[in-house]
């Protein structure tokens, strides 16, 4: 192996770390094992004044150091879900099982293999006492529970798959509460601001059960919560810098259990298997995807694409059973429809679909793909999910799982968004087999900018009404209830985005191009009138994209977005995707338009970054 090149001097992290710097490059061993982003620059970094910003740079360093310590050991509880979901069992070290995020097709015949179901033990989930396990379990698997439900549960497969929604709920005193609900209630309608569940599906009271019935599911939420009040503050003022260190303390302890918990709820599930309790195993994904999202939120993604896999091999499990009927993901946007289609009352099987588990399952369904999907352009591979797509999306005319009513955005973006991943893909693998054809080339785009302009021409702003009178009365009468999404202009951001992207893959990285100009300035103008500048936390890919194709003239319009989010702008993917832009903007007279692309953009921080 060759060595590795070297500079003249020490990386800027080595020196305030009081660290001997092997000066390696791109970056040195130090930082490659710490996970840290590695500085070389001939101008002295303006927190290096021997003052207090260089005190106050040390201990971030030193508290990232701390952060990506308990990050590796999460991994590695991580790999072991991987493991268990997959049936492997226990790896020998000699033999650990791949965990590339790549698809390989030992990893899809173990996935369909699935992993056997155990119904003659039932097995303790800690060394506890069985019975009490049995009595304090958010979720109960014995057989006594099974024959207990009623005719009309036994009808609906789906709902006795996802159990009867009786389960005890659990909270450990009033402080958790209050960090539960202040997340429920404040923080996850600022980071998921396109998410207006309706009346029917009981609002966000999923997210509410889904954190009281399960102690690991809680510990998370409050992580969140906890970590949001330490970076955001909500009242500004000399008191933040000590409830920011009380809160960091929380986090830490909180999200330590979390883990611990969950390496129980692995066994039990790899046991069971998935089919055994999808109740269960929701929580799992679930906690498995607030686990990534934290991860995206504190901006130090290091390991996301590991968390990604899990995810996806776990909801690859659900979608392999039988009993997963696929009118799940069939929720009417529209509450009149439903009330008209329903002559006297929701039949048993309508009436479930708007229970808090089945509710939680869509929108972690629609975290996994999108994450995937997103994670694809990143990676240069396609989404692992890419063969569901049509089961749990539905098609333009008929859309199964509505992503417009989570991310704000039509599922046929993030289709088209797919496609383009797989066509550079293709461009990629023809040049290197010599079998490359500029004509097939443009025939491909073509098909997707005409399903880009097929999609824009049917969007319109007729569903704003129907957003104005889902909740009933409530819309009227309560005037945040009123305020509706307008979803027009957030799918013309995104779709200009994926414009955009196309035509770097058509054509390479091209800046000064009139198409490519044209685009950025009319999503610059977008981003800069969006009803609330929160809403670019949600949008942090389609800013991303957008930012590092500016021209010079451009940059102040960025910043001058990117500001307008303070004080959430340091909120992971926002204030990552604003390091990308930045790093691309420092590079651009360097980069060239054949091997420079939007995946190039996302490696740039030194790390492939994931924004979400």
């Amino acid at each position: 192996m060759p060595p590795a090149v070297k500079t003249a001097a020490s990386c800027w992290i080595c020196r305030i770390r009081h660290k001997k710097c092997d000066e390696s490059l791109p970056r040195c061993q130090n930082c490659e094992a710490l996970e840290l982003s590695c500085l070389y620059s001939d101008d002295k970094p303006v927190w290096m004044d021997n003052r207090d910003k260089q005190r106050e740079m040390a201990q971030r360093l030193k508290a990232q150091v701390k952060r990506n310590a308990k990050e590796r050991r999460g991994r590695r509880m991580i790999q072991k879900i991987t493991r268990e979901i997959e049936g492997h069992g226990p790896s020998s070290p000699s033999n650990p099982p791949s965990l590339s995020p790549s698809r390989d097709e030992h990893s899809a015949t173990s996935i369909q293999e699935s992993i056997t179901v155990d119904q003659t033990t039932d097995h303790q989930l800690s060394d506890t006492d069985t019975t009490t396990q049995t009595r304090n379990l958010p979720f109960n698997t014995s057989s006594t529970a099974e024959s207990s439900r009623d005719t009309s549960q036994r009808d609906d497969p789906t709902h006795a798959f996802f159990g009867s929604g009786s389960e005890p709920l659990v909270i450990q005193n009033e402080q958790d509460l209050r960090f539960v609900t202040a997340y429920t209630d404040y923080i996850f309608p600022l980071l998921n601001p396109f998410y207006r569940p309706t009346f029917l599906e009981g609002g966000r009271s999923w997210l509410l059960v889904f954190a009281m019935r399960n102690t690991e599911s809680c510990q998370l939420v409050i992580s969140r919560a906890t970590y949001f009040l330490s970076v955001v503050p909500i009242f500004p003022g000399p008191g933040h810098r000590v409830c920011s260190s009380h809160t960091w303390q929380q986090v830490q302890s909180q999200s330590d259990l979390a883990v611990k918990g969950m390496q129980q709820r692995v066994e039990a599930i790899s046991r069971c298997g998935v089919t055994g309790n999808l109740l269960q195993s929701t929580h799992l994904l679930g906690d498995i995807m607030l686990l990534l999202n934290f991860e995206t939120m504190t901006g130090s993604s290091s390991s996301w694409s590991v968390h990604l896999y899990a995810a996806t091999v776990l909801f690859e499990q659900f979608l392999s059973s039988p009993d997963l009927d696929d009118d799940i993901w069939k929720i009417p946007s529209d509450v009149e429809e439903v009330v008209s289609k329903s002559k006297s009352a929701l039949s048993t099987k309508e009436a479930h679909r708007f229970e808090a588990s089945q509710t939680a399952f869509r929108f972690f369904s629609a975290a996994v793909i999108i994450a995937d999907i997103i994670a694809s352009t990143a990676l240069g591979q396609p989404p692992r999910l890419r063969e569901h797509h049509e089961r749990v999306l539905g098609t333009r005319e008929k859309p199964h799982l509505n992503l417009k009513h989570i991310v704000g955005c039509e599922n046929w973006i993030f289709l088209s968004i797919t496609d383009i991943v797989e066509l550079d893909l293709w461009k990629k693998n023809a040049k290197k087999s010599g079998a490359f054809s500029l004509m097939d080339l443009i025939q491909r785009a073509s098909r997707i900018t005409q399903d880009l302009d097929n999609g824009l021409a049917s969007s319109s702003g007729s569903d704003n009404e129907n957003a104005r009178n889902k909740d009933g009365i409530f819309s009227i009468f309560n005037p945040q209830r009123g305020q509706f999404v307008d979803h027009d202009i957030v799918t013309h951001i995104w779709a200009n985005s994926a414009r955009l992207y196309l035509l770097v893959v058509l054509s390479g990285w091209q800046p000064a191009n009139s198409e490519v100009r044209e685009i950025v300035s009319k999503n610059l103008e977008l981003l800069k009138n969006l009803a609330s500048p929160s809403w670019l936390l949600a949008m942090a890919w389609p800013f991303c994209v957008t930012g590092c194709l500016v021209t010079k003239e451009q940059e102040c319009a960025v910043c001058d977005i990117y500001e307008a989010t303070e004080p959430l702008k340091n909120m992971g993917p926002i204030s990552e995707a604003m390091g990308i832009i930045r790093r691309v903007w420092e590079q651009r007279e360097g980069l060239v338009g054949e091997t420079w692309d939007m995946a190039s953009c996302f490696g740039s921080m030194g790390r492939t970054v994931l924004l979400i």
